[in-house]
């Protein structure tokens, strides 16, 4: 039986990664994973969204919760916001 051998097309790779669709897809769940971290914190958490599209790619972070004093409390609602934005296309 023959092998078969997956050669990916690392161009049209990068291209998508930093295409605009990508770039809106991403935004869209990091201000939803933002939104339900936001609901998830107690006292209605603070927290920082940063979406950059950088040479190979597009990244999105949702930082901390600034209101928290325990680093835990962040944690635990930033999860909770991962979870919250698994439904948003």
């Amino acid at each position: 039986m023959a092998r078969v051998r997956f050669v990916p097309n690392r161009r049209n790779i990068a291209g998508f990664l930093k295409s605009e669709e990508t770039r809106g897809l991403i935004e869209r769940k990091t201000r939803a994973a933002e939104t339900a971290a936001s609901s998830a914190s107690a006292g209605g958490g603070q927290f920082r969204t940063d979406v950059q599209t950088e040479d190979r790619r597009v990244r999105g972070a949702v930082i901390g919760d600034y209101a928290a004093d325990d680093p835990a409390v962040s944690r635990a609602a930033l999860l909770r916001g991962l979870d919250g934005a698994r439904g948003t296309d």
